[in-house]
């Protein structure tokens, strides 16, 4: 041990040291990767042929781009997408201002089993799929040559996943170059422990840790128990060292907050005698007066930067959104936010994407979560493990609480006879990996994550197996990390055994009770009948039904302080029908469009005057998380001797039903239905339904016949910075979308490389969710999606179909 730590030592000595280029950079590496779905230890050699490889930019998820087939061991749970095991290789050059500084490597993702080398040194090892983590790769970065990156990532064993996983490196990778005076990954820690109208206190905790100042360096005496300082080589110009023979410095700390116009408001600098090799907790604080209060009503955020320097120089350098806010729970008035009381109006969410499996551009979640903030969504569970870190940027600026889950299971299987393993909820999930990484994996999710005011409360485990006596030990465990780590936020665990955890005395380790479908043993009283029960208790619905009876026991109960409804889009993986590529019961299907399920939501959630139109298709299934089977179209030939039941999803007074021109009159909207029901016989033309509040119209909904297919036309185009949404339908000549074209659009004069995928949200359809390779996208109920890279070339892109008029729009 001693020949090893003395041979680290003279390493350290032979560095030269400096300061980086800037105090901290951050070097995006995800281009210009090499892949291979193959499995062979030589790849992670230096000198290993990677040229035939694929070449590819990351994130990547190879699940995705392969084929659907129901023979691979992903299973129904997988989507029946091919796993496997694959290999990524990155060259790279020392990164300038790198030498005798620290060189990180991040992945914010990587499903999963990854090991990591650099030029040929294995560096570590990580089995979690969803959390990010780091390796100092300092010790193996080489100036003389390129430097080989080199990835393992093992997805192999399946099933090993309750829902579509995807597999690869699918979020993204940095090289972080610092001084070796740095903060520490996730050791920065910001709370708001005092907030009012008038002034907030601000309060920053920064970890630091030092390896050796610039100008120093050590080497051993004769007798190698010892060691002396040296100055460019003289130990009698050697800096002054301590009772511990550690040089030591004054540093100046800093923390400066700008406001959200990037005008500094505050600075706050402290001085700090640092040594060497050594580490350091320091605080400060920051107090401002009349301060802008975030929320989902007002995300307001300041940006607060940290830096450390010393001889007049920057060390290191970050920067985090601050939002000053408080959130209090309680059994009286359930949650506060900065005194105002609200409930959480949520959604599950899976992170997959369609044609972009789990390798999801930014700008798509964007523009999901303005859809769903659109709807009256204020808060998501990330179900049922950590997003990628950008994720909770968007719900900082968007205004959304976020439920901040870690684990899926601890360490067993069920007990209770219908558990896909006895071993786990199946055979090769979390269970085989906690109890050496469950603490290692909290701990991480919490230090990313604890700086976002999005993130609300946190999710120790979903449906845990363990919701028994043997499951409080480890409750009490994770819940003492969760308070070591961030004391300032709740826990709870999503319990669907809550009857057993109740009396097990389960459900009493967490800060909020969290009740998965508690529909299911109180169809009637729901959550008053367990605030009957444990009147002290603060009562979530962690994961509901669609049934607006969730929604109206929340509004009616002050405990009960939100839900969190199964599942706000669909998403591939968790198949429970035949010849599915996925779960498709969500308010928005795969491809992002609304179902009529999302107006009946809009009109429980939104202050904004709600009106849509459903009528009934067919019967609703025999199945507790789908919606009412209602289509939001005119298009109903053939059934013309039939009596249609039309709905009109409102959170207004009355609705008023007008075919044609004839009204059916008005009625009342029903306070805890949310619609106004009539049967009606189907007539081509027009059917609308008309919204009034107080006896004045506020809203309106309109359906119309379409005839036949004429043209194709760009209904909407939403552009992002890492990608562009084109919504395309399938019209008549007065522009009315025809329900039920499949017709199959090629996009042209659009460079192939500019071409990400297609979508149209039928998750029956093995045609309907095509990736890059494909040239061309088929429509369901008449649309559907073409994603394309942002270019700086603008072309003018056609949309083509046999038989019908082209769409033109500059992209």
């Amino acid at each position: 041990m001693k020949r090893i730590y003395r041979s680290i030592l003279l390493l350290a000595a032979a560095l030269p040291a400096a300061f980086p280029a800037e105090a901290r950079e951050i070097i995006d590496i995800n281009r210009n990767w090499r892949f291979t779905l193959d499995d062979d230890r030589t790849y992670g050699e230096p000198a290993f042929d990677d040229s035939g490889w694929q070449r590819l930019d990351l994130p990547h998820d190879w699940s995705i781009a392969g084929a659907y087939d129901k023979r691979n061991p992903s299973g129904p749970q997988g989507g029946f997408m091919p796993c496997g095991t694959g290999w990524y290789r990155h060259s790279f050059e020392a990164p300038a201002g790198s030498e005798g500084n620290r060189v990180f490597v991040r992945f914010d993702g990587v499903y999963m089993k990854s090991q990591v080398w650099i030029n040929g040194r294995m560096v570590g090892e990580y089995p979690n799929g969803y959390n990010s983590f780091e390796y100092d790769i300092t010790p193996f970065v080489r100036r003389d040559t390129l430097n080989v990156l080199a990835v393992r990532v093992d997805n192999s064993l399946q099933p090993g996943s309750r829902w579509y996983t995807g597999s690869g490196i699918y979020r993204n990778v940095h090289l972080i170059v610092t001084s070796q005076m740095h903060f520490t990954d996730g050791g920065v820690f910001i709370t708001t422990p005092e907030v009012s109208a008038e002034r907030a206190r601000i309060e920053i905790n920064y970890h630091v840790i030092n390896h050796n100042y610039p100008e120093t360096r050590f080497t051993w005496t004769d007798n190698k128990s010892l060691y002396v300082w040296l100055r460019d080589g003289n130990a009698d110009a050697a800096p002054k060292t301590d009772a511990n023979n550690r040089v030591q410095k004054e540093c100046t700390l800093t923390s400066i907050l700008y406001d959200a116009d990037g005008q500094e408001i505050k600075r706050v600098s402290t001085k700090h005698r640092i040594g060497d090799y050594s580490e350091a907790d320091l605080r400060q604080q920051i107090e401002i007066d009349r301060p802008h209060l975030w929320s989902d009503q007002t995300p307001y955020l300041y940006k607060l930067v940290g830096t450390i320097s010393y001889d007049g120089r920057e060390a290191d350098r970050v920067s985090y959104p601050v939002g000053v806010r408080t959130i209090r729970f309680s059994p009286e008035r359930g949650m506060e936010v900065n005194g105002r009381q609200v409930k959480l109006q949520g959604v599950c969410l899976h992170q997959n994407v369609g044609c972009f499996g789990s390798a999801v551009p930014l700008g798509v979640w964007q523009e999901r979560l303005e859809t769903l903030k659109a709807m009256g969504c204020n808060a998501v569970r990330l179900s049922h493990y950590p997003f990628a870190p950008e994720f909770y940027d968007l719900c900082d600026s968007l205004g959304f609480y976020v439920s901040n889950e870690i684990f899926d299971e601890w360490n067993r299987g069920q007990e209770w006879g219908y558990s896909e393993s006895s071993y786990g909820k199946m055979p090769y999930t979390y269970h085989l990996y906690f109890d050496q990484w469950g603490e290692t994996d909290l701990r991480r999710m919490i230090r990313r994550d604890r700086n976002h005011p999005c993130v609300a409360l946190y999710v120790l485990g979903n449906e845990i197996p363990n919701q028994r006596i043997q499951g409080i030990e480890i409750a009490q465990k994770l819940k003492a990390i969760t308070r070591e780590e961030d004391p300032t936020r709740p826990v709870t665990a999503a319990c669907d055994f809550f009857v057993g955890a109740n009396i097990y005395g389960f459900m009493d380790q967490f800060d909020i009770a969290g009740y998965n479908y508690i529909d299911r043993i109180h169809p009637d009283s729901l959550y008053a009948a367990e605030h009957a029960r444990y009147p002290n208790r603060i009562l979530l619905g962690t994961e509901t039904y669609h049934k607006t009876r969730n929604h109206v026991s929340i509004r009616d109960n002050a405990s009960a302080i939100g839900e969190f409804v199964w599942v706000g889009y669909d998403y591939l993986g968790e198949i429970v029908w035949p010849d599915y590529r996925g779960w498709d019961e969500g308010m928005l299907d795969i491809a992002g469009f609304p179902k009529p399920e999302y107006y009946l939501r809009k009109s429980y959630w939104s202050d904004e005057p709600v009106v849509h139109i459903g009528v009934r298709q067919g019967p609703d299934r025999d199945f507790d998380w789908s919606p009412r089977n209602v289509a939001d179209h005119w298009n109903w030939q053939g059934r013309d001797q039939d009596t249609l039941e039309v709905y009109a999803y409102s959170n207004c007074d009355e609705v008023e039903l007008r075919i044609g021109r004839r009204s059916l009159g008005r009625k009342p909207v029903g306070r805890n239905d949310y619609y106004a029901l009539w049967n009606v016989p189907f007539k081509a033309g027009t059917i609308s339904a008309t919204g009034y509040r107080q006896g004045k119209k506020v809203a309106e909904h309109r359906l119309l016949t379409a005839g036949k297919p004429y043209a194709v036309k760009v209904s909407r185009i939403f552009r992002y910075d890492d990608v562009i949404r084109v919504e395309l339908c399938v019209v008549d000549k007065e522009g009315i979308r025809i329900p039920d074209s499949e017709a199959e659009i090629t996009p042209g004069n659009i460079p192939s490389e500019r071409l990400l995928g297609f979508d149209n949200g039928n998750q029956y359809d093995p045609q309907g969710l095509k990736y890059a390779s494909a040239e061309r996208g088929r429509c369901s109920g008449g649309r559907m999606v073409v994603y394309l890279k942002p270019d700086s070339a603008t072309v003018k892109a056609t949309f083509d179909s046999p038989g019908l008029i082209s769409a033109e729009a500059e992209i």
